[in-house]
């Protein structure tokens, strides 16, 4: 209402006030989804027997090679980590009030 009563166009109000604030849970969302992406893509690799590191994850448990499961889950487990540092981040850039 502030920026209203300043004479902003309504347009310019949404877009620097409003959005802002609504991109937050937006961005939580869609680094959330990295993480389902990952955990489908073991089910949708080992059904359609495409190549990948979900395949190659479950070819690691039938020959039980405990390394190359250890190491797969750790790229993942980094992976998603790094996803969420990134959100992280953007969330300092969305909005300058969130402090880390």
């Amino acid at each position: 209402t502030t920026a209203r009563s300043k004479g902003l166009a309504e347009r310019l109000v949404v877009l620097k006030h409003a959005l802002r604030n609504a991109l937050i849970p937006i961005i939580t969302v869609l680094g959330l989804q990295f993480a389902i992406l990952m955990g489908g893509a073991v089910l949708t690799e080992t059904v359609f027997s495409w190549p990948g590191i979900a395949g190659f994850l479950v070819r690691s448990l039938d020959a039980r090679d405990w390394f190359a499961l250890q190491g797969t889950i750790a790229f993942i487990g980094i992976f998603i980590a790094t996803i969420n540092l990134v959100v992280d981040i953007l969330y300092s850039f969305i909005d300058p009030r969130v402090r880390y």
